[in-house]
């Protein structure tokens, strides 16, 4: 990637916390957002117990993502799209950070999956709640839903 896009993919990850915070109305202070760099996890919020790390992942189609990056010159024939959103999960809770703080994961989407909430959901659901991960809480924004989907017991 180039450092350009590195700086819009930072943007692009603060914008959705900042949205999800909005949505959720989950007690964390957007003021306080900040960008960290791996082997941290994406982003540290302060919350009322103190600050909390943030990994986010895009549940986004790749078939999409480049029509959509094309514009002008998008594709006009058809094109096979399929749910990411297993294989993104999967990935996201096989790997390791180094934090003080209590990891979160927000996967969210943001137009660039055909996948509706209501699919996306129980899909990923039973993914985090069968493996071990860093996380002690997984959240969901989607077009329609913003929710809890799963919390370390």
């Amino acid at each position: 990637m180039t450092a350009r896009s590195e700086i819009e993919k930072a943007q692009e990850e603060i914008d959705a916390l900042r949205r999800f915070i909005a949505r959720s109305g989950v007690s964390l202070d957007a003021s306080t957002i900040e960008k960290r760099t791996p082997p941290e996890p994406d982003l540290l919020c302060q919350g009322v117990e103190g600050p909390i790390a943030f990994e986010l992942a895009n549940l986004c189609d790749g078939e999409i993502a480049k029509v959509l990056a094309a514009g002008a010159r998008a594709r006009t024939d058809a094109f096979y799209t399929a749910d990411p959103s297993e294989a993104i999960v999967r990935r996201k809770l096989s790997l390791t950070y180094e934090t003080h703080y209590p990891i979160e994961l927000l996967l969210y989407t943001d137009g660039r999956i055909i996948t509706p909430d209501d699919v996306i959901i129980p899909t990923v659901t039973p993914i985090l709640e069968s493996r071990d991960g860093p996380y002690r809480k997984a959240w969901f924004m989607g077009e329609e839903a913003t929710c809890l989907l799963w919390e370390a017991s």
